[in-house]
């Protein structure tokens, strides 16, 4: 598989998400996705700031939905569920609540966080690193997941993207 075809098959597959996406389709849409956002990034003149331009959002809003399909694809292809996809959200809102808990008691206490005063806000700052180390953790895990081969022969999700290759 060359990058044109697995670009063809996820928008072909715009929102598609049954069946099964090997390991070339997923990474080759990544890799095509990320240097055009990059490529538009710089055209918009990105490079000075953080967001991306009206023609950067754009493509991030069509490229969407084949982006989720594709991944809910090739964790079918491992014979897991699309629904993992909703673990990083949770820990992500996790993560968000512990930060937001203890930047409100930074700024009930003026600004200034002295020793006394961390050792007061610890359990929020435990709960803050508790959530930064699950954050880790579930990206090592999909990353582990969206790079392994996919189940040989048919599975729940359908027949082998890659019908004709010996498992190793």
């Amino acid at each position: 598989m060359n990058v044109w075809t697995a670009v063809k098959s996820c928008f072909r597959q715009y929102v598609g998400f049954s069946g099964r996406a090997p390991r070339a389709e997923y990474w080759l849409w990544v890799l095509f996705c990320g240097v055009v956002s990059a490529v538009l990034h710089g055209l918009e003149g990105g490079a000075g700031h953080g967001s991306p331009g009206p023609i950067g959002s754009a493509w991030s809003l069509a490229t969407f939905l084949p982006g989720l399909a594709v991944a809910v694809r090739r964790l079918h292809d491992t014979n897991r569920s699309g629904w993992w996809l909703a673990l990083p959200l949770v820990v992500m809102a996790v993560l968000g609540l512990a930060l937001a808990a203890v930047l409100v008691e930074v700024e009930a206490m003026g600004g200034d966080v002295s020793a006394s005063m961390a050792a007061a806000m610890s359990p929020r700052l435990v709960a803050l690193l508790f959530a930064g180390a699950a954050w880790l953790v579930v990206v090592g895990l999909f990353l582990v997941w969206f790079c392994s081969r996919g189940t040989a022969g048919a599975n729940r999700f359908g027949a082998d993207p890659l019908p004709g290759v010996a498992a190793v």
